[in-house]
């Protein structure tokens, strides 16, 4: 998860707080295939899905810029065609960009667009496929939906429609996902059949692009047991990690205190036993985990890879058997955590998901987990070595 690091936007920086909770809810480490008997496998693994998720392998998310509300745009992150040349140099293959679009419709019933959001979405997108990236462009923050998704589903659609409109004639390396992390009352359940009516109106106009979901659950991967999707073979499904959540947010301001300790390391367990300020007055559950994270031995410790490793291969397995994609659209770790412990996670992580061939896009290019030191015009130290395996000499 992630932050919008603009003051009166406390609603949306309380995100990463409820999906911990989420993900910890979530039973995700062992697959069964238990979907609703309408989620149909699909045989074949050639499907158009298949072959555009090749396009889809190693990405990065213009984080805390278009999603924006049109009051704060410029206000903090600004992306730059330089920037999207230096993402396509760097060795990313994808953007992934975050669009508050609801932030720029007029009221019902037609909820018109304004040119203003289609013109600074239409620069990134142009950018992007001009540099060989291919491009995935959705609907974020949309709390509207996420409270009444009955009452918003109209909006949502009539949304959808014009996007799909104004982007028909657009490169195949252009795709749309239909929402970011739908929670709360947006449950699995209840976006299945948005899903499907929404992504029948997109064929419409858009008969072959590539379409992206997310479960509900904030888009987590133990939601996926609950998603039913269309007979439709150019849909990719998209899930979301930030495990170990104490390490990848430690020190994190927007998690309603859940994770104000900083100094944990990655992997664990630290040279030395972290000991937490008692004014932090912590949680039971943050002081078990600090407990086992002081004492466990690598292999069993809460900060290492045994965080996600069971999750991705779930995903592999879920994957598998139901013929569909799976990407992995968000995960990272905040700048409070320590350079050479960014480094390993990245490393690790990326690895792990390789391994299961997951496709991945990281949170984010120049924001609060950021990749790019726009100050030193370089990445973050071991970060490019950390995704790619590999120094960057020319930068």
């Amino acid at each position: 998860m992630k932050s919008v690091n603009l003051t009166g936007l406390l609603p949306l920086a309380l995100l990463p707080f409820l999906l911990s909770v989420a993900q910890v809810a979530a039973n995700d480490d062992a697959f069964t295939p238990a979907n609703p008997p309408e989620m149909k496998p699909i045989a074949s693994h050639h499907t158009p899905a298949y072959r555009a998720a090749k396009e889809f392998l190693r990405g990065v998310n213009l984080g805390d810029y278009l999603e924006v509300p049109p009051q704060y745009f410029g206000r903090g992150v600004r992306v730059s065609a330089a920037d999207i040349a230096q993402i396509k140099h760097e060795g990313f293959d994808h953007v992934r960009v975050p669009i508050g679009w609801q932030h720029y419709a007029d009221p019902a019933p037609d909820y018109t667009l304004s040119p203003e959001i289609f013109g600074r979405v239409d620069f990134i997108v142009t950018n992007a496929l001009a540099d060989g990236l291919a491009v995935m462009i959705n609907i974020h923050h949309f709390d509207e939906l996420d409270s009444d998704p009955a009452a918003a589903t109209g909006e949502f659609l009539a949304i959808w429609k014009q996007i799909a409109a104004h982007y028909e004639h657009f490169s195949e390396k252009l795709a749309f996902e239909l929402d970011n992390e739908p929670h709360d009352n947006a449950t699995t359940a209840l976006m299945n059949p948005v899903y499907a009516q929404t992504i029948a109106e997109i064929r419409q106009t858009n008969p072959e692009r590539t379409i992206f979901v997310e479960p509900g659950g904030w888009g987590v991967i133990g939601e996926l047991k609950n998603l039913v999707l269309p007979p439709d073979k150019n849909v990719i499904v998209s899930v979301h990690c930030y495990e170990p959540f104490y390490f990848t947010h430690q020190g994190a301001t927007w998690t309603r205190g859940l994770t104000p300790v900083t100094g944990i390391v990655f992997p664990g367990p630290p040279a030395q036993p972290l000991v937490p300020d008692p004014k932090l007055d912590l949680k039971p559950a943050m002081l078990d985990w600090i407990h086992k994270y002081n004492t466990l031995p690598a292999a069993q410790n809460p900060s290492s890879p045994r965080a996600f490793t069971a999750k991705l291969k779930y995903i592999r397995a879920w994957s598998d058997y139901y013929g569909r994609p799976v990407h992995l659209g968000e995960f990272g770790a905040y700048t409070k955590a320590d350079e050479q412990s960014r480094a390993n996670f990245y490393s690790t992580f990326r690895q792990a998901a390789e391994q299961e061939n997951i496709g991945w896009c990281i949170w984010d290019w120049i924001a609060g987990f950021r990749y790019w030191d726009n100050q030193n015009n370089r990445p973050m130290p071991g970060m490019h070595e950390a995704l790619f395996g590999k120094s960057n000499s020319n930068p």
